[in-house]
């Protein structure tokens, strides 16, 4: 029986959150607006909650986000024109968590199947993990827009799995429906992580505790 071991990657082993407000911080005064980092957080779980539920296309998501922070009606390619914009200052501030190579390093030496489990679209994902030092031999990219699927729905699993050639699997991410309770209920381990050392569930708040 074949056991894989997945991680999420935003909020889990690259700090999403410190690029995504950096790159706001330079990008939006070029649209002649001030930063407004709570909104754009609120919209990127709005849009990602409705790719999520297949509401909408991941490149569809970013385009409602953009609309909806800017509050204007702008067409698809003016949309992405302007998200363009954002994504460059985004790159720029890619950083892994310093437990993050460690951590899968530990996992690949396993010999078990090791898997990128993300929501987001597989290229900038890919070039998340080259920029950031954490493309490991072995390492496998499970992303949304190649599994046509999301967390939290099932088929996303049993998709990756599938890939693995896995029957069982460990994940370890920071979303506690995408990553601890949908797979819970699908039989897998999930290990919580939430480094902000905030939410009672937490199984741990950093990688280096688990995979000694």
């Amino acid at each position: 029986m074949t056991h894989a071991i997945l991680f999420d990657l935003d909020g889990t082993l690259v700090d999403h959150t410190s690029a995504a407000r950096a790159a706001l911080a330079a990008w939006s005064p070029t649209l002649g607006i001030e930063p407004n980092f709570e909104r754009w957080i609120e919209l990127d779980k709005w849009g990602f909650a409705r790719f999520e539920r297949g509401e909408t296309t991941h490149l569809g998501q970013r385009r409602d986000r953009i609309r909806a922070y800017l509050n204007k009606e702008l067409d698809d390619a003016t949309c992405d024109t302007i998200y363009s914009g954002y994504l460059s200052a985004y790159e720029q501030n890619w950083t892994a968590y310093p437990d993050a190579l460690g951590a899968l390093q530990r996992a690949v030496d396993t010999g078990n199947p090791v898997g990128i489990l993300t929501n987001g679209a597989a290229p900038m994902q890919q070039d998340k993990l080259d920029r950031t030092g954490l493309s490991l031999p072995g390492l496998v990219m499970l992303a949304a827009s190649t599994l046509d699927s999301a967390k939290p729905r099932p088929e996303m699993y049993s998709r990756a799995l599938a890939r693995l050639g896995a029957s069982t699997a460990t994940i370890i991410g920071d979303d506690w429906v995408n990553d601890v309770e949908k797979p819970r209920s699908l039989g897998w381990n999930a290990i919580y992580i939430d480094r902000s050392g905030t939410d009672p569930r937490a199984d741990i708040h950093s990688l280096d505790e688990i995979l000694h």
